[in-house]
C-alpha cells in the first residue's frame, strides 16, 4: 500500500497447437499486462523468424466484435443491461457459429426495424397534428367553423369546410396526411361527404391544389355538425399517442423473448473477442508462439502452475524481476527498421514497468485523485493514503461545521442510491453520470471530516449548540476573547502555516525515499527537492519562526543556522559543472543564481499558500455570522418565518459555495504544494486483459 506493487516479467514459449489453450487460460487469469517481446529484447527485433500473427486473426477479431456489438445494440433497445461474464463462459472454448448468430439477429432486427418504422410514421403524424392543435385554441375553433367556407383560423391556420364526392374521400385523406393538416369527416348526404380541413397557411397552395384535384366544393356545414371537430382532433392525437406507447412497450417484450439466447451469444462472442485480443499480442515463429508481459509478483506461482497445466507441460517460462529492466534502454518500435547508427541516443526510451496501486476499496476516491494527476512511476511511493489524510484535514479546517458535514453525508448517500438504482440501465452513462459514484464517496469522506472538525470547533449549522472540544472558531473570528491555544485570527493563520510546513516536509521525505530506491544519487543530493534544498528549507523555517517570535524585530544570530543556509547554497554551485562536465562558467553562475531564486521564492510561496486553508475557514464562519445578522434584522423581536427562511437559504448557499471552494482548494494544495515535491507521474498504468475488461 506504501509502494506500487512489485512486478515480474514473464516470457512464455509454447507450441502453436496450444495457442488457443494459452490465450484462454491467460484470459481466465486476467493478470498479464502484455508487452511485445521485441521491444524488450532488441536481438529479436531483427530476427526474421519472429513475426506478429497473420492478418486472419485480426479479421476474425473484427468480425466477431462487429457481431457482438449488434447483439449489444439489440439488448440495449430492449432495455436490458450488458450481460456479465463468468469463468464458466470459457468452458471448452467452443466458438459460436457467427452465421447462426447473424440469422437470429437479422430476424429480430427486421421485426424491431418494422416497429421502429411504424413509430416514426406515428410520430410524424403526431407532430403534424400537434402543430395544428397548437394554433387552434378550443374556445375559438367552433367560431371559425361556424362561418363556413374558407376562414382565417388566426395568424397561422386556414380552415375550410365543404364537401367532396364520397368515393374520393380516402384518396384525399392519403394526400392530406403528408402535411400538418387535419381532415375531419362530418357526415354524408347522397354521394357527397361534408368535411372540415384545417391546415397551416404556409401549405395553402399545396392543400388548395389537392382539394381542387378531388372536386372539393366550399360550403357551410349542416347545422349542429361543427361542434365535434376540435374534440375529434384531440381524440385522434390521444389515439396516436396511445398507439405509440403500445409500440414502445412491445419492443422490450419482443427482445425479451430472445433475451436468453442473445445474452449467451454475447458472452460467447465477447470471450472469443478477448481471446483474439490476447492472441494479437503474441509473437510467433513457424512452430512456436511467444507471450510476454508483466504480472504482480504475488501471482507468479499461480500463473506458472496454470500455464504448465493447460499446455500439458509443453511450455518454457522465463521470469525476470523488474529491477533487471529499470534503466535499460530499448529500441523504439517506430525506429526498429532503421539502422542503430541513425537513432539518436536521446530518442531511445527506457523500458517502463507498469505500476499497480494496491489500495483498499475504501480509498478508491483518493486513488482516482492521484491517478487523475498521473500514474506514479514503478517502485515509487503511492501517495494515496497520505493524500486522503491531507485532503480531509484541509477540507475539515476549511469547512468545519458538523451540520454542514451531515448534509454532505446525506448528499453522498443520495448519490450512491441513485447509482445503485441506475446500475441496471443499459443507457450509456454520460461523463457526469460516470463521475457521480466517485463524487458521492468523496462527499461521504468530506462530510465525515467536516463533522469531526465541526465538533472540535463547536459549530452546528453556524450555531454553538455544544461546547467546542478544541477552540471556538466562530468566537475567534467574531473577535471574542477565547480560552485555549487559539485566541485570534493570527493564531489560525499560524496553525495553517505549520500545517503547510508539515505537508511540504513530508513531500520532501517521500522524494528522498523515491530517489534512493531508484539509485538516483545525484538528484537526491542536488535537486531543488533533494537534500540540499531540504536543508535550506528547514533552516529557513527555523529562522523565520524565530524572527516572527521576536515580533519581526531581529533575525537570529546563530552561526549554525546561517551556515545551514549559506553552505548548501554555495555547494549548489557545483551542480552544473559536475552534471555537464564542461561549459562556460558564466552559464554555471547564471543557472546557480536562478536555482537559488527558485528555491527561496518557491518554498516561501508553497508555505504561504497554505494560508488559504485559514482564509476559506474564516470566510465560512464569516458568511454564517453575516446570515445570522441578516436574520436578526428581519426579526428584531425573535425568530419568525422570514428569519428561518434566511437561515435555511444562507446555510444552503454556504454549503454549496464553500463546499466547492474547499474541495477545489484541497485538491490544488495536494497537486501543487505536495505533489510538486515528490511525485513522478511517469508511470504506465497496469492494464491486464481480463473478463472484467469493458
Amino acid at each position: 500500500m506504501i509502494f506500487t506493487k512489485r512486478m515480474v516479467y514473464l516470457t512464455a514459449v509454447t507450441l502453436q497447437e496450444y495457442s488457443r489453450q494459452l490465450s484462454r487460460e491467460l484470459l481466465r487469469l486476467g493478470l498479464m499486462h502484455f508487452v511485445d517481446i521485441r521491444t524488450i529484447d532488441p536481438v529479436l527485433s531483427g530476427d526474421s523468424a519472429i513475426k506478429v500473427p497473420k492478418g486472419e486473426s485480426a479479421a476474425r477479431h473484427t468480425a466477431i466484435a462487429a457481431v457482438r456489438r449488434r447483439v449489444e445494440v439489440l439488448l440495449n433497445v430492449g432495455g436490458f443491461p450488458r450481460p456479465s461474464i463468468g469463468e464458466d463462459q470459457l468452458g471448452h472454448g467452443i466458438p459460436v457459429d457467427k452465421d447462426d448468430a447473424v440469422r437470429i439477429m437479422e430476424n429480430l432486427e427486421k421485426q424491431v426495424d418494422k416497429i421502429r418504422g411504424s413509430q416514426r410514421n406515428l410520430q410524424q403524424q403526431i407532430n403534424r397534428l400537434e402543430d395544428v392543435r397548437r394554433h387552434l385554441p378550443s374556445n375559438e375553433g367552433n367560431r371559425f367553423l361556424d362561418t363556413g367556407g374558407i376562414t382565417q383560423g388566426g395568424a397561422f391556420l386556414q380552415i375550410q369546410t365543404g364537401s367532396i364526392p364520397a368515393d374520393r374521400l380516402e384518396s384525399l385523406e392519403q394526400k392530406i396526411i403528408q402535411y400538418p393538416a387535419v381532415l375531419n369527416r362530418i357526415n354524408e348526404q347522397g354521394n357527397r361527404c361534408f368535411v372540415v380541413i384545417i391546415g397551416m397557411k404556409r401549405n395553402k397552395h399545396d392543400i388548395d391544389q389537392i382539394l381542387k384535384d378531388h372536386d372539393f366544393s366550399s360550403e357551410k356545414l349542416p347545422a349542429g355538425s361543427t361542434g365535434e371537430t376540435i374534440n375529434e382532433l384531440d381524440n385522434k392525437l390521444s389515439r396516436l399517442k396511445e398507439e405509440q406507447r403500445s409500440y414502445a412497450e412491445f419492443v422490450p417484450k419482443l427482445v425479451d423473448r430472445s433475451r436468453s439466447e442473445l445474452e449467451q451469444v454475447w458472452r460467447t462472442l465477447r470471450v472469443q473477442e478477448l481471446q483474439y485480443t490476447i492472441e494479437s499480442r503474441f509473437t510467433e515463429t513457424k512452430r512456436a508462439i511467444v507471450a510476454s508481459g508483466w504480472l504482480p509478483a504475488t501471482t507468479r506461482k499461480t500463473v506458472q502452475t496454470a500455464l504448465v497445466h493447460v499446455t500439458e507441460g509443453h511450455i518454457s517460462l522465463e521470469w525476470h524481476e523488474a529491477v533487471e529492466f529499470q534503466g535499460k534502454k530499448i529500441k523504439n518500435a517506430e525506429k526498429r527498421e532503421t539502422s542503430e547508427d541513425h537513432v539518436p541516443d536521446g530518442q531511445i526510451p527506457l523500458i517502463t514497468v507498469p505500476s499497480q496501486l494496491a489500495n483498499p476499496r475504501i480509498l478508491k476516491p483518493f486513488q482516482l485523485l492521484v491517478t487523475n494527476y498521473g500514474i506514479p512511476a514503478y517502485g515509487t511511493v503511492d501517495p494515496t493514503t497520505l493524500v486522503a489524510l491531507a485532503y480531509l484535514a484541509m477540507f475539515g479546517l476549511m469547512f468545519g461545521d458538523a451540520g454542514h458535514g451531515l448534509v454532505l453525508i446525506l448528499a453522498g448517500l443520495a448519490g450512491l442510491g441513485w447509482t445503485r438504482k441506475r446500475a441496471g440501465s443499459p443507457t450509456p452513462a454520460s461523463g457526469l453520470a460516470t463521475a457521480i459514484p466517485t463524487l458521492s464517496r468523496l462527499a461521504l469522506w468530506c462530510g465525515g471530516a467536516a463533522v469531526v472538525t465541526g465538533i472540535l470547533f463547536g459549530s452546528y449549522f453556524g450555531m454553538s449548540l455544544l461546547p467546542p472540544l478544541w477552540f471556538n472558531y466562530h468566537g475567534v473570528v467574531a473577535g471574542h476573547i477565547e480560552a485555549g491555544p487559539i485566541k485570534s485570527i493570527f493564531d489560525i493563520l499560524r496553525l495553517t502555516i505549520f500545517f503547510g510546513i508539515t505537508v511540504i516536509s513530508l513531500g520532501l521525505g517521500i522524494n528522498w525515499l523515491n530517489l534512493a530506491r531508484q539509485k538516483r544519487w545525484f538528484s537526491l543530493f542536488f535537486d531543488k527537492t533533494g537534500l540540499l534544498g531540504g536543508i535550506i528549507y528547514g533552516a529557513g523555517v527555523i529562522i523565520s519562526a524565530r524572527f516572527a517570535s521576536s515580533g519581526f524585530q531581529t533575525l537570529p544570530d546563530s552561526p549554525i543556522l546561517l551556515s545551514l543556509v549559506v553552505v548548501p547554497a554555495l555547494v549548489l554551485f557545483l551542480k552544473s559543472p559536475l552534471k555537464k562536465r564542461g561549459g562556460n562558467p558564466l552559464w554555471w553562475l547564471m543557472e546557480w543564481m536562478i536555482e537559488l531564486l527558485e528555491i527561496f521564492s518557491g518554498y516561501l510561496a508553497n508555505t504561504l499558500s497554505f494560508m488559504r486553508v485559514a482564509g476559506l475557514g474564516i470566510a465560512h464562519v464569516t458568511l454564517m455570522i453575516a446570515f445570522f445578522q441578516i436574520a436578526k434584522m428581519a426579526s428584531p423581536e425573535g425568530f419568525n418565518i422570514w428569519a428561518v427562511i434566511i437561515m435555511v437559504l444562507g446555510n444552503a448557499l454556504v454549503i454549496v459555495l464553500e463546499g466547492l471552494s474547499a474541495g477545489i482548494q484541497s485538491l490544488r494544495l495536494n497537486y501543487y504544494e505536495f505533489f510538486s515535491k515528490h511525485f513522478q507521474p511517469s508511470g504506465v498504468e497496469y492494464k491486464p486483459i481480463s473478463l472484467e475488461e469493458i
